[in-house]
């Protein structure tokens, strides 16, 4: 029984692109926080440096996300773009948390903050264009 060719999916519309390399790039700044942290924690003190610096990297690529999120509100949604709002100012708040040496209420946001990007992310890829963007994707099925 013949199916026909079979049909590669296309690509995803360039906005969805964009929109989930961002919150992939945050995501992963995130869990190297994370890891970073731990290790400081764990008894490798010499890795609090390397949390230090990946705060300001982590904050650099929040906003950037948060800026991706803005421009192409239509095609994100309101969901997502204050997910990623909310994730550049949750990041900004650990930052800020981490300068004042609150380590105790530094590390319970941390754990939102790990909770609140993982949930950008997965909207994010989960999420389909309006109607209206859609006709203009890129993704017609090829044929293999």
């Amino acid at each position: 029984m013949s199916q026909g060719p079979r049909r590669l999916p296309g690509m995803p519309h360039p906005h969805l692109i964009w929109l989930r390399s961002a919150a992939t790039v945050v995501l992963s700044c995130l869990i190297g926080q994370a890891g970073w942290a731990s290790a400081a924690l764990g008894g490798e003190p010499r890795y609090l440096v390397h949390h230090q610096v990946g705060a300001w990297v982590t904050l650099a690529a929040a906003l950037a996300s948060a800026v991706v999120y803005l421009v192409l509100r239509r095609s994100a949604g309101p969901v997502n773009v204050a997910l990623a709002l909310a994730v550049a100012v949750l990041v900004t708040v650990q930052v800020w948390l981490g300068e004042l040496g609150d380590r105790a209420l530094h590390i319970f946001t941390g754990v939102l903050l790990a909770m609140l990007g993982t949930a950008l992310t997965s909207w994010t890829y989960r999420h389909r264009l309006p109607e209206g963007l859609e006709a203009s994707s890129s993704s017609s099925p090829r044929r293999v």
